[in-house]
């Protein structure tokens, strides 16, 4: 009887993967790539609270509440438009926030869609725009500014990106997102915040790649991959088992010390083996390879940078 319990996307269409020595085609060097993992700073997630209400027109409008308490550091904002909002509009937008225009995101002291007489704008998100080269005397934010910028997720969604450096805390670190349309239900968004560091202009050089993270995220020396569950070690030469018509075959032999990413399992007749890609796979045996999984803050990570 066989029992899968392969994670993700399917291993068999994943190609076996070393940890080390190699990643990429390229030899790592240990030591220089754990200390810049290391010295990479890492944001945690931001919760985010979506106030509504009605507008002097009568509207039903909504906007986020971020409460960054009084912390300082770089604000992350990743924004998708929903269904909601309309076509043309969308476009537009889309088109301005890439040209780097003053598209109307900005940072204020009240939940300006309802109380707009009292709401005081504190940071707009457009410190890279053209506007203020153009025109010299252009009215800059009262305290900073950030960026804005259109990428594409794994998925080839596009969203808007948003960030901005607050190197003090005003109105007590609790501040309103003001959007070009604070309509009910047109946006979906996820907050991430680097505390106490200004990585402004480098998370920006990500927006295409890495946003909202720095870089891609690594455990120890190698990659976590999305769908990775796992990794082992090899604690003597060990037989690499390819399966075959429902059998397994000695593909070769993994040396002692080599490490191999797991990205499920699979069991045979009460018996266990690791999925290593490619359709290969390890035996369960303590004896022969030690098996670890990564911290939660990893995973965390690696969802961030695959799914959101």
């Amino acid at each position: 009887m066989k029992r899968f319990g392969l994670l993700g996307a399917a291993t068999l269409a994943l190609g076996i993967s070393a940890v080390l020595p190699a990643e990429g085609g390229s030899f790592l060097e240990p030591k220089r790539i754990e200390a810049a993992a290391l010295a990479t700073p890492l944001p945690v997630d931001l919760p985010l609270e979506y106030v509504s209400g009605v507008d002097e027109y009568g509207s039903k409008v909504s906007q986020y509440k971020i409460d960054l308490g009084n912390r300082t550091g770089t604000l992350v904002l990743k924004m998708y438009m929903t269904e909601k909002y309309p076509k043309n509009g969308a476009d537009t937008l889309y088109a301005d926030v890439k040209k780097k225009r003053a598209s109307g995101f900005f940072l204020v002291d009240s939940n300006s869609s309802i109380n707009s007489d009292n709401a005081k704008g504190l940071a707009a998100f457009d410190r890279y725009s053209a506007i203020y080269d153009i025109n010299p005397g252009f009215s800059r934010p009262k305290y900073t500014s950030g960026f804005q910028n259109v990428g594409v997720n794994k998925k080839g969604e596009r969203f808007i990106a948003l960030g901005i450096y607050l190197d003090k805390s005003v109105n007590s670190g609790v501040y309103y997102l003001e959007t070009p349309n604070m309509a009910s239900g047109h946006w979906n968004t996820k907050a991430y915040f680097y505390e106490n560091v200004n990585v402004e202009k480098r998370v920006f050089s990500e927006v295409n790649r890495y946003f909202p993270l720095l870089d891609k995220v690594r455990w120890g020396v190698a990659e976590l991959k999305h769908n990775q569950i796992g990794r082992l070690t090899m604690l003597q030469n060990t037989p690499l088992l390819k399966e075959e018509y429902g059998k397994f075959k000695v593909a070769r032999t993994l040396k002692k010390g080599e490490q191999y990413r797991i990205y499920g399992y699979k069991e045979i007749s009460g018996k266990g083996y690791y999925a290593v890609g490619g359709g290969h796979f390890v035996e369960m045996n303590s004896k022969l390879a030690k098996y670890e999984t990564p911290a939660k803050n990893k995973m965390r990570l690696v969802k961030i940078l695959h799914e959101e």
